[in-house]
């Protein structure tokens, strides 16, 4: 799998089971006889690393680890495909959930900590609920929210070379950036796929959110992409943005964008020594 419209399709099929039991991880000499049967076994020079119920470690008397939940993504995915994972343990990293991801032959089986099980469908539920995206036509352009079709090359070159704003970071910073991002938003020329704006929002979904990194490049600039990007990305104004910029203030103003109140407290970003 390569194309971001084939891991649009995957994500949008997760369809995530949670199992009920608890499962651990432990671990047993290299060919230890079992009375059970594991979920899955590795072999590891130091011995045989199993993933078992609880209750099955406990009847053979395993000394056992991590108490999990098993989350079964019943979406077939070839042993293949790339990215489907990293999308996954990239989102639910964002809410702070630890994840060890088994593969099978037909499904990916996740084991997250048991009391955060709740918290990781959730967020599953969420990746498929939102895998259909959203296209939006501008003149010979279209917007487009999915992450897998961000040319991070034009993000990074643009960044790195034309932004006032960007040269400070690394390319390790940039995709770091767009990985946690909450959404982002790609411009696109509608006959060549050829990739010409970009923007990126972090927010908690609710009340707040940070306006990021938005350009369009020169040479789609006057077809009113940089307006469409940020009205698509503000939305119905139930967010409380917040952005910062040295040249674009009549751009944003027209969103509601104006100085802050005397409520707002800004930490300068300090250099480090």
């Amino acid at each position: 799998m390569t194309g971001g419209t084939d891991l649009r399709v995957l994500l949008a099929g997760l369809d995530p089971q949670l199992h009920p039991e608890v499962h651990v991880f432990a671990t047993v000499p290299r060919g230890a006889h079992l009375d059970v049967l594991p979920v899955a076994v590795v072999e590891e020079d130091e011995g045989s690393t199993l993933v078992l119920r609880e209750e099955d470690a406990q009847q053979c008397g395993i000394a056992a680890e991590y108490r999990c939940a098993r989350i079964t993504l019943r979406v077939h995915s070839s042993l293949a495909a790339v990215g489907l994972l990293a999308r996954v343990t990239t989102a639910l990293a964002a809410h702070g959930i630890s994840v060890n991801p088994v593969a099978g032959f037909h499904h990916d089986h996740l084991f997250v900590p048991y009391e955060r099980a709740a918290d990781a469908m959730r967020v599953l539920t969420g990746l498929r609920d939102g895998a259909a995206g959203r296209r939006v036509a501008v003149g010979e352009y279209e917007l487009d929210d999915d992450p897998a079709r961000v040319d991070r090359d034009v993000v990074w070159e643009f960044l790195s070379t034309e932004a006032y704003w960007g040269r400070s970071r690394s390319r390790a910073d940039v995709e770091t950036q767009i990985d946690a991002a909450w959404r982002v938003l790609g411009a696109y020329r509608r006959d060549t796929g050829e990739m010409v704006g970009f923007a990126r929002a972090v927010s908690d979904g609710v009340s707040v959110g940070y306006l990021a990194d938005v350009f369009v490049l020169p040479s789609a600039r006057g077809a009113g992409l940089g307006k469409a990007v940020v009205a698509e990305l503000v939305g119905d104004g139930r967010i409380r943005w917040i952005l910062f910029t040295d040249d674009a203030h009549d751009l944003y103003r027209r969103y509601g964008f104006g100085p802050p109140d005397g409520t707002c407290l800004v930490l300068s970003r300090r250099e480090t020594v």
